[in-house]
């Protein structure tokens, strides 16, 4: 008896970027979601290979450098969100501090800039009220795909180390993480190399 062994392969889809809800929160695969029409502000949630692959938050323009969030500053920012659109909706001034994190106010502009770090190293982004208040509506779900991609840290580390050798896609094992889109990781490692 002969058995052929089963490769599966990825499914002809290239890699692209949501520009709207129409994506399933239960997937790991929210990349970059912006905020307003123009498509000038984003959030994204993704592994970081300068960082040995740590799952963080991205908010940031096209034009300039983001700032990258931690889990604990994603907290941070989860506690506070709410009560700064209604702060900025009342023109009143409203404030988070949170050690390299700062959330500060801008009323007259209707404008909340977002900064981290300190001294040489800082960086803002800014947001108009209406981009904050889309950011407080799916903010939940950005908390729940840096869950999961924390979650699969060590599937998707096993899987880089496998992959990095590789010129053609390689499937994961079957008792890898199920949340993570493995030929779109393939094709970002790919990318870097």
């Amino acid at each position: 008896m002969v058995s052929a062994a089963v490769t599966s392969t990825p499914p002809p889809v290239s890699y692209t970027e949501a520009t709207s809800l129409l994506f399933d929160p239960n997937r790991v695969s929210l990349r970059r979601v912006f905020l307003n029409p123009d498509n000038t502000r984003y959030i994204s949630v993704g592994y970081y290979p300068s960082r040995n692959y740590q799952p963080l938050v991205e908010n940031g323009t096209p034009k300039q450098h983001p700032i990258i969030l931690t889990d604990h500053h994603v907290s941070t920012l989860a506690e506070h969100l709410a009560a700064q659109v209604d702060a900025l909706w009342r023109d009143e001034f409203y404030t988070v501090r949170d050690a390299d994190l700062s959330m500060l106010s801008a009323t007259p502009y209707k404008t909340v800039i977002l900064t981290l770090g300190l001294k040489q190293n800082k960086k803002s982004v800014s947001l108009k009220l209406q981009e904050l208040r889309y950011l407080s509506y799916i903010f939940p779900i950005v908390q729940n795909q840096l869950a999961k991609y924390t979650k699969a840290m060590g599937d998707v580390m096993t899987y880089v180390i496998s992959a990095l050798n590789s010129t053609t896609y390689v499937s994961p094992p079957l008792s890898a993480n199920k949340n993570i889109l493995y030929f779109q990781l393939f094709e970002e490692i790919k990318t870097l190399m």
